[in-house]
């Protein structure tokens, strides 16, 4: 089991073109974690505004009558992918990993199969 701490490094080390991650609670919109980001990429910010995107997203899915639960979501900007993968079970509920990808050096794929592996193991 991986500690929040952890985790995050796990997901900039391991993770191909990773620039930021941070670890967001929905419910606030606070961050309870962050690592890399830097003065182009503020994750504290990031964090608040993708809180909104999740809500909406959960809002349409109610309005729609939809089933099932919201695995990931990506954003792809000219240069960067931002991942969000919302965390499941043991205490995650409420809660969502934020990665941010350099576009031209990640894996999509393999970003988001690493990202699921992390969520996995986090302890929270």
């Amino acid at each position: 089991m991986l500690t929040v701490e952890t985790s995050l490094k796990e997901a900039m080390t391991s993770i191909e073109g990773s620039m930021g991650v941070a670890l967001v609670d929905y419910t606030s919109g606070m961050a309870l974690g962050t690592l890399g980001g830097g003065s182009e990429l503020d994750l504290t910010v990031a964090a608040a505004g993708n809180t909104d995107v999740i809500r909406a997203k959960i809002r349409t899915m109610e309005m729609l009558g939809l089933e099932g639960d919201i695995e990931d979501m990506l954003i792809t900007l000219g240069s960067q992918y931002h991942l969000i993968r919302l965390i499941k079970g043991r205490g995650g509920n409420g809660l969502f990993l934020y990665l941010v990808l350099d576009k031209g050096r990640a894996n999509l794929a393999m970003a988001r199969h690493q990202l699921r592996r992390i969520e996995a193991e986090l302890e929270l």
